[in-house]
C-alpha cells in the first residue's frame, strides 16, 4: 500500500533539512510516537500508539535513517513494528524529499505500508489508513511548527538597570515570593498531550473517505 503526504516547514531548507534530520528533537512532535532508545547515528527504537474506535494498536519498534542524499535534500526511512498484543505487524519504507516553498519548505513523503496478521484488515480500508495518516501529518506539522516557532521566539526583556535601585528599595520578600509563585506555575504547568484522539480521527477518515467516493 503506497501512501503520499506533504506538509510545509515554516523555515528555510537548509534550516528545516538540519530540523527534519535531528530525530529525538522532531519525535515528540509526531502524535502517538516516543521515542524510547538512540542506538546509532541513524537507528532508533520507539513505540506508536493510535486508537480507532473501540480498537487500539500499539506497534513497539524501530526505526533507521538507511539513505541520506543532502544535495537532493532527500532521505530514506526504514521502519519495522510489532503489536505488543500479538495482532500484527508494520513495515515501512519511507522516503523524505524537501523542496523549497516561498520562504517556507515543503516535505514530500511517499510510504511503502505493509501489514501482517490481524491487522492487515486495516489494510482493505486503503481510504481509511491514509485518511488517519494524513490526520496523523497534520497535527505532526503543527505541532513542529510550534517547535519552531518556540525557539523563534525573543527572549523576555530583562528589566532595566535604572528600574534595578527601585526594587533593591523595595523589601526583600517581595521578589523572593515572586519567585516562589512563578517556580509553582511551571511544576503545575502540564505536559504537551502527545496521544492522538482516536474518534475525532476516526470520522474525519469515515468524513474523507464519504467525501472521496
Amino acid at each position: 500500500m503506497q501512501l503520499n503526504n506533504s506538509f510545509t516547514v515554516p523555515a528555510d531548507p537548509a534550516t528545516a533539512w538540519n530540523i527534519l534530520l535531528d530525530v529525538p528533537r522532531i519525535a515528540p512532535c509526531m502524535p502517538g510516537a516516543e521515542l524510547t532508545e538512540v542506538v546509532g547515528d541513524r537507528a532508533y527504537k520507539g513505540n506508536a500508539k493510535l486508537r480507532v474506535g473501540p480498537v487500539s494498536l500499539t506497534f513497539s519498534g524501530e526505526a533507521e535513517i538507511t539513505e541520506i542524499d543532502e544535495a537532493a535534500r532527500t532521505a530514506k526511512v526504514r521502519a519495522r513494528g510489532n503489536d505488543t498484543k500479538g495482532r500484527g505487524g508494520a513495515e515501512a519504507e519511507v522516503v523524505f524529499k524537501l523542496s523549497e516553498d516561498g520562504g517556507a519548505s515543503r516535505v514530500d513523503i511517499t510510504t511503502e505500508l505493509n501489514l501482517s496478521g490481524s491487522v492487515a484488515q486495516y489494510g482493505r480500508a486503503s481510504g481509511l489508513i491514509d485518511a488517519i495518516a494524513g490526520q496523523i501529518i497534520s497535527d505532526f506539522a503543527k505541532n513542529l511548527e510550534a517547535e519552531i516557532g518556540a525557539d523563534a521566539a525573543p527572549a523576555e526583556t530583562p528589566a532595566s538597570d535604572a528600574a534595578a535601585p527601585a526594587a533593591e528599595a523595595d523589601s526583600a520578600p517581595a521578589p523572593q515570593a515572586s519567585a516562589q509563585t512563578a517556580n509553582t506555575q511551571t511544576a503545575s504547568t502540564p505536559p504537551r498531550d502527545n496521544s492522538i484522539s482516536g474518534i475525532r480521527l476516526f470520522f474525519r477518515a469515515i468524513w474523507a473517505m464519504i467525501r472521496g467516493k
